[in-house]
């Protein structure tokens, strides 16, 4: 990282403001105990309809800062009373392993329905999907790249200031990357792109390790395909009763402190402007401009194999047809 934690918490550093709404929950308290460990931000509130379980980790996140001697974000429970500068939906209904992912997915998109509003306000959104000058909403709710979609059509959020997390698929990429190579996951740079789990598109071309392209030994490549794409069966076989929680805490403050230093980051972002794909929202690598008057994100796409560009219109095709059957 290019900024320490002193510096991301500074007065001035985005997002110095931050609400998570669906803070007592495995992933939403998992953000919110990185967020407070890692001292980002000023003021960091806490919401869910277990009111007595956001007390319960404000309370608990609170003895945390003391322990180790961590002044900010200062941790409150409720609503934040003005508009904040980052707000972060991790309210979901369960997934069930062996379940109907379209009930799935149909159920949280009802769920973010009544929750829209009040996203709104706390973006700072001045009606007709106009947002406050300083707010970025990041979804957590899954599929993430479908119902950013659907969010972004039909509840006037404005892509520029909407984006979801996407970087588990590619620390799993990494990961398996590692072991098939025999080498450590920090030497490999490696990213998914595309629509979270079967449409994920892993880009082979760009893979580095220790900063140099790699020759793949024989049957490589669909070694590490097949265990990438066998996450969720393996995950789903040991029926933790939950998603992946503490990866996605992790990441989201890593995902963060990318933005806040004007890094490149893979987010499920509008693809608007890029011209070779289809228009919808999808992992794709994204920067932020932290000018204090006018932030918002902006999807970039890198150098990609035909072969790759063509999976990831794919992926596009198939976000948007998912997220309009949602109408």
């Amino acid at each position: 990282m290019s900024q320490n934690v002193s510096q991301i918490s500074s007065q001035n550093a985005w997002p110095a403001r931050i609400s998570i709404i669906g803070a007592a929950g495995m992933v939403g308290s998992s953000v919110a105990a990185q967020l407070v460990t890692q001292g980002i931000g000023q003021e960091l509130y806490l919401q869910d309809r277990r009111d007595n379980l956001v007390e319960a980790h404000r309370i608990d996140l609170s003895d945390a800062q003391a322990v180790l001697g961590i002044a900010r974000p200062r941790v409150l429970s409720g609503p934040p009373p003005e508009p904040v500068d980052l707000v972060i939906v991790a309210a979901s209904l369960p997934e069930t392993p062996d379940g109907d992912r379209r009930a799935f997915l149909a159920n949280n998109a009802q769920l973010l329905d009544s929750l829209a509003e009040q996203i709104h306000r706390e973006a700072g959104d001045q009606g007709g999907g106009q947002a406050g000058d300083q707010a970025v909403v990041l979804l957590l709710t899954n599929p993430v790249d479908i119902l950013a979609d659907w969010l972004a059509r039909t509840h006037g959020f404005a892509p520029g200031r909407l984006i979801g997390y996407a970087l588990n698929d590619s620390a799993r990429l990494r990961r398996a990357i590692a072991q098939e190579l025999g080498t450590e996951v920090t030497s490999v740079d490696a990213m998914v792109l595309g629509e979270h789990g079967k449409g994920q598109v892993p880009i082979f071309s760009t893979v580095r390790v220790d900063g140099e392209p790699v020759e793949w030994p024989d049957g490589a490549i669909d070694r590490i395909r097949a265990d990438v794409d066998g996450w969720f069966e393996r995950w789903s076989q040991l029926k933790p009763g939950r998603s992946s929680g503490w990866a996605t805490g992790a990441g989201v403050m890593h995902l963060i402190r990318s933005l806040a230093a004007g890094e490149a980051v893979v987010t499920t972002a509008s693809t608007a402007g890029l011209d070779a794909l289809p228009e919808t929202f999808m992992a794709v690598p994204t920067r932020l401009n932290t000018d204090p008057n006018t932030p918002h994100v902006r999807a970039e796409l890198p150098a990609v194999t035909d072969d790759e560009l063509a999976q990831l219109q794919s992926a596009g095709e198939s976000i948007r047809r998912s997220s309009l059957a949602l109408d």
